[in-house]
């Protein structure tokens, strides 16, 4: 649920007093790896990853107040937690920039959708694309007449009850980037990912407080180094 105007501006405000060691105290907590060429960070559910057009309250404004040098490489939803990848040279942000679009980087995801999906130990993949429907902002839909596909790679992990209602615990491997992508991936299969305040709707939204989807995992090349990297961030659910 998108915040009213009120809100909007009395985060901003409340944002924009925090003195400078708040700052680098939340930069210091959320700290996965740093180095001089790459900053590897753990973001939190609820915060964006760049400011929006009226919220300015983000994980990169943040950053950038504890060091105004990082650069942006690729970002999270607001509702998504976990590990994200920051420049902090020019140089180093065009490296890591060319291995995304040429999808170099590896990343899985830990999800839990409502309801129980497949057995235990189960792979597939699910490729049907993405995209944007204006009509229902900010929601994305699958189109198969669109031509820019979606590719998800998948692993069931566990059947697990929360709180009297059966989930399933999946990895989830985006191999492209679409917006939404996992989401609407997992409402085409018919397992809406639980506490997702855009998709999920009844008990399937309500028992969860907040979206149970967790970027887990990040390898790619290490822009200098050029030796691959890997980290690794444990579920928050």
């Amino acid at each position: 649920m998108p915040f009213t105007d009120e809100k909007i501006l009395t985060l901003n405000a409340q944002e924009s007093a925090y003195p400078l060691e708040f700052f680098k105290a939340f930069a210091k907590d959320v700290t996965v790896y740093e180095d001089d060429d790459i900053w590897v960070v753990d973001k939190p559910a609820g915060l964006l990853s760049v400011d929006g057009k009226t919220l300015k309250v983000s994980l990169l404004a943040r950053l950038e107040r504890a060091n105004p040098a990082v650069k942006l490489i690729h970002r999270l939803d607001m509702d998504t937690s976990g590990l994200l990848i920051f420049a902090k040279n020019a140089a180093a942000q065009t490296n890591i920039s060319k291995q995304f679009i040429e999808r170099l980087p590896q990343k899985k995801y830990q999800a839990r959708v409502f309801g129980a999906w497949e057995s235990v130990g189960a792979k597939g993949k699910i490729s049907v694309p993405v995209r944007y429907e204006p009509s229902t902002k900010p929601r994305h839909i699958v189109d198969h007449d669109w031509s820019k596909h979606a590719l998800t790679l998948y692993e069931v992990l566990a059947h697990e009850d929360c709180n009297g209602q059966t989930v399933t615990r999946v990895m989830l491997k985006p191999v492209t980037g679409r917006s939404h992508q996992l989401r609407v991936h997992m409402v085409h299969v018919g397992h809406v990912m639980i506490g997702d305040p855009i998709y999920a709707e009844g008990n399937a939204l309500t028992i969860a407080p907040r979206l149970n989807l967790h970027a887990q995992q990040l390898r790619l090349k290490h822009p200098v180094l050029g030796a691959w990297m890997d980290w690794e961030s444990p579920s928050p659910f």
